[in-house]
């Protein structure tokens, strides 16, 4: 995939992905060859190295190195700012060019330590351009939660996860349309925030909504609207394109 977006021209700095990706060699090293900066999480278990310790497991290099912690935010969650106190190493991951690094670029340990609970401690796998700021890292490290929320919302919502194929092109279909219509449902939420206040300046002004009651006829009063989620215009959809067959009558 990464290979496809670099032929296509498609614009990114950056590959960050969980510790299914994080522990794999091959491909560490094939963006390393591309210098292309990774933000991976790896397992407990990945081996690490330093010039003064040699090859260590990454939880045993963590505790026995001196980490300086700083607290960052790594974007915007649902209850506020997901802060947590970070560190960064540097290190050698195995699976690179033999002599490390390619030229210009550092690899680093980065380390994530929970504030309510310090025990809670994730390891991440970096390779960055020399003189990257930690924030930058951290930055993108956190991008990873809103595209594991989009991933749910498109298995709930539009079916990605509800496949039975056995075959590459079916698969790709159904995910294709899937994605597809996750996004129209996305782009029409975010176009529909804009009538959420009617006092503010409007790019799509909203027309008034009056009440109807069946004795006073029609109210002059305008209600506000409220926007539609993502969910409900998924369900007014359904009801607008799929057309419901009357029940038969008894016979």
């Amino acid at each position: 995939m990464v290979e496809r977006c670099r032929r296509a021209g498609v614009p990114f700095g950056w590959v960050a992905a969980d510790s299914a990706y994080g522990q794999d060699r091959e491909l560490r090293a094939a963006l390393e060859r591309r210098r292309i900066s990774y933000v991976m999480a790896v397992p407990v278990d990945e081996t690490v190295s330093t010039p003064g310790t040699g090859p260590l497991r990454v939880v045993q290099l963590a505790a026995r190195i001196p980490l300086v912690f700083e607290r960052r935010s790594c974007g915007a969650g649902a209850k506020g700012p997901r802060s947590y106190d970070w560190a960064l190493a540097e290190v050698t991951w195995p699976g690179g060019a033999e002599t490390g690094p390619r030229s210009g670029h550092v690899h680093l340990l980065l380390v994530r330590r929970s504030i309510a609970d310090p025990s809670q401690v994730a390891h991440f796998a970096v390779h960055a351009r020399a003189g990257t700021p930690i924030g930058e890292m951290v930055r993108v490290m956190g991008l990873r939660w809103g595209i594991e929320d989009c991933f749910e919302t498109a298995k709930s919502d539009c079916g990605l996860d509800h496949y039975e194929v056995r075959t590459w092109d079916a698969w790709h279909r159904h995910i294709t349309l899937s994605l597809a219509a996750l996004a129209f449902l996305t782009i029409t939420d975010t176009r529909t925030r804009d009538l959420q206040d009617p006092g503010e300046p409007e790019l799509l002004p909203a027309p008034p909504i009056r009440s109807w009651c069946p004795k006073r006829g029609l109210s002059g009063r305008v209600e506000k609207l409220i926007r539609y989620t993502a969910v409900e215009i998924r369900h007014l959809l359904n009801r607008l394109v799929w057309v419901t067959r009357p029940p038969a009558p008894p016979s």
